[in-house]
């Protein structure tokens, strides 16, 4: 069934509202919530038809075709999945360096560098974007921040992992993609991405990791955030080999927001507990 276009009259006063976007090759997701009324959180999954026209082209039709999107909101944040990105530490700082070590990774890469600082981490992922989807972005939204998709998961786990003594390992799945991070007391050791065509596949990039990073099979643990069918499915594979593998709590505050919440990506809908 098609979803209803988001009309500029769903909301009377923008200003109170956030709006949040997660882009990627085949889809845009949407959410929007009041910052000061409960249960008002609005959520959309839209495909992008990119196959016959650049994915600039494609985003640029569901956000005419959605007018409300086009409202002056309190905050804009627009997420991207993008598998160009490096991290470096934070003093790293000049533009210059930062494009020259982006370059020695992409070096035939020729659109824009933008740096997505996290402080608690003294990190900083440089991500490279098509220019032509920058520009549209920060033409058509009011001072959007342009975020990694690892960025809101590096801020909000590694605030969660300072509970506790025991080490700790986040997977967060979607579409096919598993999102492995790990810290080190106050240090980040590994933020990657690896897509997977098989459930097996995510057991493998999870113990191999685990293994990589020395992580104790039977005292260090496993937070799986994302789909729901996929942690069920392979979670009782990984209790075969780890002593621990829980499922991460949602955050309250969101659910507060609005039940809708739980079906947008995670490392989207934790976007306001990350500031």
């Amino acid at each position: 069934m098609q979803q209803q276009a988001l009309d500029k009259d769903l909301i009377s006063n923008p200003r109170l509202w956030r709006l949040a976007m997660r882009i990627n090759e085949h889809k845009v997701h949407i959410v929007l919530f009041c910052s000061v009324e409960d249960n008002s959180l609005i959520y959309r999954e839209i495909s992008l038809d990119s196959t016959t026209q650049s994915l600039q082209k494609a985003l640029e039709e569901v956000i005419y075709d959605n007018p409300l999107l086009l409202n002056d909101f309190d905050k804009v944040d627009c997420i991207i999945e993008s598998n160009k990105f490096t991290i470096i530490p934070s003093e790293i700082n000049n533009g210059d360096t930062q494009e020259k070590i982006f370059r020695t990774s992409f070096p035939n890469f020729d659109g824009t560098i933008i740096d997505n600082n996290i402080a608690d981490l003294n990190a900083t992922i440089l991500m490279g974007v098509d220019k032509e989807i920058v520009n549209f972005l920060r033409r058509t939204f009011n001072n959007p921040r342009i975020l990694h998709h690892l960025t809101s998961l590096c801020t909000y786990f590694h605030r969660k992992n300072r509970l506790g003594n025991a080490g700790k390992m986040y997977a967060n799945i979607h579409d096919n993609h598993i999102d492995l991070l790990s810290f080190n007391k106050d240090s980040l050791q590994l933020a990657n991405t690896f897509e997977f065509r098989e459930p097996i596949d995510a057991v493998y990039y999870i113990l191999a990791c685990r293994q990589m990073l020395k992580l104790d099979p039977a005292s260090d643990e496993l937070f799986i955030a994302g789909d729901n069918s996929m942690r069920e499915t392979i979670a009782p594979t990984l209790r075969e080999y780890l002593a621990y593998v829980m499922p991460v709590i949602f955050p309250a505050a969101m659910f507060k927001a609005g039940k809708d919440a739980l079906n947008a990506p995670f490392d989207l809908i934790i976007l306001p507990l990350c500031e």
